[in-house]
């Protein structure tokens, strides 16, 4: 018996049970089997992904898709006119199993020409660790076991959605895992936790940056979080700013992602508390993509407010900012007015 990776090309599809009766007795019971097919055999001629019912079939017996493909296949061909119900219920029974099923998922058969949709946003699809060299590949629920077991012996932080947590992040320690106070609560129903991974960087002026952990971040429906990152000055209250409207996340295939790879906020050294970072950092959880407006409609070019605090002199939802904000009290000197160090 075989099953397919979600569309490889070549492997075998697993097609349900059919019964054998042509050389039983109408009497006797019938167990049912499951036969491998090649999985080329339910790929579409036009588009070479699998075929998506309703199914139809030119004069030189090519299948193709009823939506788009008939069109494409008409040009190279014929025009598909025949469509193929047996081969409709044919592909709509045809099931493979996840790629990540030995991480952890248990969504058990998948339609066939349904499956690649699945593993794209599989909560079990595999992270790296943070830690370059370490070589550990898991579902996020594993990564946040490994790292606190015994591997690394590192603690789990927990960050609530739409309030700032202030951090004291110390320079030994190159990065540090999170994880929304509102997804460790509800483990014991939904174990997909969003986890967050906040790294400091090395070099002549410390940098922070913040990445979801996961390799489904561009996948329709996937949770998309803003982030506000800041350090206060310990004398006059100075503050740098890093706010990005949309995060970026990572897969950490290759470890933690240095400051080239994503936007960080520099941390100049007199911002420092003697040998940590002393970080307030700000993680919002965004609606749905599905229920924004549509950017050409007119109301879109209105941006919608940003979920942290700001400076007034702040742009609306930029790409990322990093600004300077003055604390205005009696018995400290007002810095200068915010200015942008960077925008992307």
């Amino acid at each position: 018996m075989g099953v397919a990776d979600c569309g490889g090309e070549g492997d075998p599809a697993v097609v349900p049970p059919v019964a054998a009766t042509m050389a039983t007795a109408p009497e006797q019971a019938v167990d049912a089997r499951i036969v491998a097919v090649p999985a080329e055999m339910l790929d579409c001629h036009a588009c070479l992904q699998p075929l998506k019912p309703p199914i139809y079939k030119c004069d030189a017996d090519h299948r193709v898709c009823g939506a788009t493909c008939r069109g494409v296949h008409a040009e190279a061909c014929s025009r598909p006119a025949a469509h193929s119900r047996d081969f409709d219920a044919f592909a709509a029974a045809a099931t493979v199993l996840c790629d990540y099923e030995g991480y952890g998922c248990r969504a058990g058969g998948l339609v066939y020409h349904l499956a690649a949709d699945h593993c794209r946003a599989c909560p079990h699809a595999p992270c790296g660790c943070p830690e370059r060299g370490c070589g550990f590949f898991g579902s996020r629920q594993m990564l946040l076991s490994h790292v606190s077991g015994p591997d690394h012996s590192r603690p789990v932080l927990d960050v609530r959605y739409g309030q700032p947590r202030k951090l004291s992040l110390p320079l030994s320690r190159r990065w540090h895992l999170l994880v929304g106070e509102e997804d460790r609560a509800a483990a014991g129903t939904d174990p997909h936790r969003n986890v967050f991974l906040v790294s400091v960087g090395e070099g002549a002026t410390t940098a922070v940056s913040v990445v979801c952990v996961r390799p489904d971040g561009g996948a329709p429906g996937a949770a998309q979080f803003s982030c506000r990152l800041a350090v206060e000055h310990p004398g006059d209250g100075t503050m740098v700013i890093l706010e990005s409207p949309m995060m970026s996340s990572s897969s950490l295939s290759a470890g933690a992602p240095t400051a080239r790879e994503v936007r960080a906020l520099p941390v100049p050294s007199e911002y420092l508390s003697g040998d940590s970072v002393p970080l307030i950092i700000h993680i919002n959880m965004l609606e749905p993509p599905a229920r924004h407006l549509h950017p050409t409609t007119p109301a879109a070019a209105t941006a919608p407010p940003c979920p942290c605090p700001a400076t007034a002199s702040s742009p609306p939802w930029p790409a990322a900012v990093v600004k300077l904000a003055g604390i205005d009290q009696t018995n400290r000197r007002k810095a200068p007015n915010p200015r942008k160090l960077c925008t992307m």
